[in-house]
Order: structure tokens, then C-alpha cells, then sequence
């Protein structure tokens, strides 16, 4: 009998263990937590920081490019170096154009997981290309613009896309709307809740070479900022025929 009670333990049950465990498990979760969020804000600040010094890299290279144009349009002919030195600067331009999409991409992502009640009504320029068609001089164009925000009101404008170009050694600025082949001289204005398209065919004259678009966006609805954003011509163009 002796032998047989003595595989028989008995345990206290302490359920003091239990909670301190379910507790501590809590506390980690909630550490990873704002842990995770620091680092989002942390990212957030970077990826701000990053674009503002893009922005103003952009900024000094499309004034020397401008200074360039300008400079080779009263020059026969120009210097190899000064043709050289322009296309250089156009290159580099384009390539910070991009880099900087990507960055607005990935500031976006990270708005939205740090502070997505704080995002202000506004009107976003989500993308502008243009297409060559079969006539040399004419090309079709998309723009979308998309509201940012979570108010469900509709967003009123309009939008000013001027394109400037190079025409007998001259630079020269032409409004979207003066070029378009159907209704030429009608304001693009924009009304939408979420999203608006707009899409037509423009023909440009003859000789005249695009270097780069200036979209201005002007809303009309309270609270609403306005902006423009200039864009090379190499960048909107569409490789699609």
C-alpha cells in the first residue's frame, strides 16, 4: 500500500501564475506595439525629409535647365559642352522626378498607418501622360485627379496644364486648352467626390518642341489649398503609340 501512494503527488494550484503570465504577455504586445509605431513615425519623418530636399534638387536643376534652354535658343548651333551640360541636367532631372514619385508613393503608405484621421481635403494630381498618335503633331492626353480626405462633399475647380516648348529658337508657353481639337478654348473644370478623369487630343504647331508641362490645380471648395506641379515632357510622354 505504501508503495502505491507514493505515486501519487499533490500540487498546489496557484493562480497568481496564471494572471502574472497573461500579464506579462500583454505588456510585450503592447511594447511591439508602439515600438512598431515609433518606427512608422520615425520612417514618416525620413521619407518627408528625403522629398523636400528632392523637391528642392528638382527646383535647381529645372532653373538651370530652363537658363539652358534659353541660352542654346540664342546660340547657333550651341557649344558641344553646352549641349552636352543640358542634356545631362535633363537626365538627371527625369531621374529625380522618379525618384521622387516613388518617395510620394511611400508617403503615402506611411500616412496611412500613422495618421490616417489627419489627412486634410485636398485634391491630389494622381497621374498626367500623353500618347503620340499617328499625325506627328497631335498626341492624346489623360490626367486623373483624386481627393484626398475623408469627406464625402465634392471638390470644384479647375485645372490650368500649360506646355512649354522651344519654337524657332524661342521658348514659348501654350495652354492645353487653345490646343485641344474638340471644343479648343474650354476651361477644364473639375467636379468629383472621389475621382475624375479627363482625357482629349491636342495638336501641337508645327516646329514647336515640348520640354515640360505646368499642371495648376484651382479649387474653388472652402478649405481646399491650390497647387501646380511641373513635370518633364519625357516623363509624361506615353512610349505606347
Amino acid at each position: 500500500m505504501s508503495s502505491l501512494h507514493r505515486g501519487f503527488q499533490v500540487r498546489q494550484y496557484r493562480p497568481w501564475k496564471v494572471w502574472l503570465g497573461i500579464t506579462l504577455l500583454m505588456l510585450l504586445m503592447a511594447m511591439f506595439f508602439y515600438l512598431g509605431k515609433g518606427y512608422q513615425s520615425y520612417q514618416l519623418e525620413r521619407l518627408q525629409l528625403e522629398r523636400e530636399t528632392l523637391i528642392s534638387r528638382i527646383g535647381e536643376l529645372e532653373t538651370r535647365n530652363h537658363n539652358l534652354v534659353q541660352k542654346n535658343a540664342h546660340l547657333e548651333g550651341g557649344s558641344k559642352i553646352e549641349r552636352d551640360a543640358y542634356e545631362l541636367a535633363n537626365q538627371e532631372l527625369v531621374r529625380l522626378q522618379q525618384e521622387l514619385l516613388a518617395q510620394k508613393e511611400e508617403l503615402v503608405f506611411y500616412r496611412g498607418i500613422v495618421s490616417p484621421k489627419d489627412a486634410a481635403l485636398g485634391v491630389n494630381l494622381q497621374s498626367f501622360e500623353v500618347r503620340k498618335k499617328n499625325n506627328q503633331n497631335q498626341y492624346s492626353y489623360k490626367m486623373i485627379l483624386t481627393k484626398s480626405g475623408k469627406s464625402t462633399k465634392k471638390i470644384r475647380g479647375g485645372a490650368n496644364v500649360v506646355i512649354r516648348g522651344e519654337n524657332n529658337g524661342s521658348v514659348s508657353e501654350l495652354k492645353m486648352s487653345d490646343l485641344a481639337l474638340e471644343n479648343p478654348g474650354k476651361d477644364t473644370k473639375f467636379a468629383f467626390k472621389y475621382f475624375q478623369v479627363f482625357e482629349g487630343d491636342i495638336a501641337l504647331p508645327e516646329g514647336f518642341e515640348p520640354f515640360e508641362v505646368e499642371i495648376g490645380i484651382k479649387p474653388t471648395t472652402k478649405k481646399v489649398k491650390s497647387f501646380s506641379e511641373t513635370i518633364s515632357w519625357t516623363r509624361v510622354l506615353s512610349e505606347d503609340v
